[in-house]
């Protein structure tokens, strides 16, 4: 088996985890592939540890005036170039597969399979607001269309997929997003607590309310900052909020930053850039909240409850609500920020709940959401479907 493996870049994120992790266990297997990488980022060299890693050329011109044309018009020519010699050479790799990661590689798939003759199997980690920011309407239409084999990463991506791109229900398998349990548990159990706290500038005592995401309305920082609005408000309990992997840069950090300033309670807030101590400060809280506006199965998500946290979230959203359910958090409507606030200060009064559904959480990671159980439903997806 050869399979061409497609990533829209290699930053460190949920989807590009995901998929270094299937190439991993794929390789190990004795699997033959390559990568075509659409985009750069800080994972390159571990992708290429794996595979050869191929790069799809886009242009990128500083210049301005006629310097800037005719820049453009050379580099274009030679990016056209560039990408005829590689989907030549790709052609002649005779694959088995192709397997393109995410909705945001669907724009080279027309052109890509004109040379790669190969059942196409896509995975798909977006809903709709998502699909439609990072896909246009023919290269999604095509990929749906087109694609042997659609992989969703929560039911929630494929009801959107089959309701609003009328993909039929037999061509969709969902496949959970997972996290690597072992590695997540371990590091928890050895986290000092006060150690990380006092490294982050965060109060050693009172309850810690935190949520983890990039700073984008999507992630909903926003909606954050009116929960703790609504807490403050309305409780007496010694808190502090932390938001984990913030960006602090761009339109709408700035904007944050203004209402915090109005709100007068920047003191009560820590805002944390992304760090490689993400886990073990989510360890260090007491409740986690999601605030996602959309969030097809948010990987914190898993990685909170591995930690045994107790989680707040709103309803249709995307994968916490499918992942909460009844039993493993809490589920209020959506952008009901009274509710979750009103959540949250009951919490504090009852901790014997609060930690049953921090515990349940932890179980339903262990017992439902593995590598093993996901990369083997891939496998053998792979392995049943038709070559060319």
């Amino acid at each position: 088996m050869k399979i061409l493996f497609i990533s829209h870049d290699a930053n460190r994120a949920g989807a590009q985890l995901f998929l270094l992790s299937v190439m991993k266990y794929l390789k190990q297997k004795g699997i033959e592939m390559q990568l075509l990488l659409l985009g750069g980022g800080v994972l390159e060299n571990d992708f290429s540890e794996i595979c050869p890693n191929n790069f799809w050329q886009s242009a990128n011109s500083q210049q301005k005036g006629l310097k800037k044309a005719i820049s453009k018009l050379v580099k274009s020519q030679n990016e056209t170039n560039a990408t005829q010699q590689l989907l030549e050479s790709l052609k002649k790799a005779n694959f088995d597969y192709i397997y393109a990661n995410t909705i945001a590689s669907a724009h080279v798939l027309h052109k890509l399979t004109e040379f790669v003759n190969a059942p196409l199997f896509a995975h798909i980690h977006e809903l709709e607001f998502s699909i439609r920011l990072y896909s246009q309407k023919n290269d999604r239409d095509f990929l749906f269309k087109y694609a042997t084999k659609i992989i969703a990463c929560s039911k929630a991506v494929a009801e959107n997929i089959i309701e609003n791109h009328g993909v039929s229900k037999q061509k969709i398998e969902v496949i959970h997003s997972f996290v690597d349990n072992e590695s997540i548990l371990n590091r928890i159990e050895t986290t000092d607590k006060q150690t990380i706290k006092k490294k982050y500038n965060l109060p050693e005592t009172g309850f810690l309310i935190g949520g983890c995401g990039n700073a984008e309305w999507r992630k909903g920082i926003d909606v954050f900052l009116q929960v703790i609005n609504q807490i403050m408000n309305t409780s007496n309990e010694n808190c502090h909020f932390v938001w984990i992997g913030v960006k602090k840069e761009g339109n709408y950090y700035e904007q944050i930053l203004f209402d915090i300033a109005k709100m007068g309670n920047g003191d009560k807030i820590t805002f944390i850039e992304q760090t490689p101590d993400a886990i073990e400060l989510i360890n260090c809280l007491d409740i986690f909240t999601i605030v996602s506006r959309e969030d097809p199965f948010p990987l914190v998500m898993l990685e909170a409850a591995l930690a045994q946290k107790t989680m707040i979230g709103f309803d249709k959203t995307g994968g916490c609500s499918e992942f909460i359910e009844e039993d493993a958090g809490i589920i209020v409507p959506y952008l009901n920020t009274f509710s979750m606030a009103s959540s949250i200060t009951k919490l504090f009064l009852n901790q014997s709940f609060a930690k049953q559904l921090g515990q349940k959480a932890k179980d339903k990671v262990l017992n439902k959401y593995s590598f093993e159980n996901s990369v083997l439903k891939i496998e053998a997806l792979l392995g049943s479907a038709p070559k060319v």
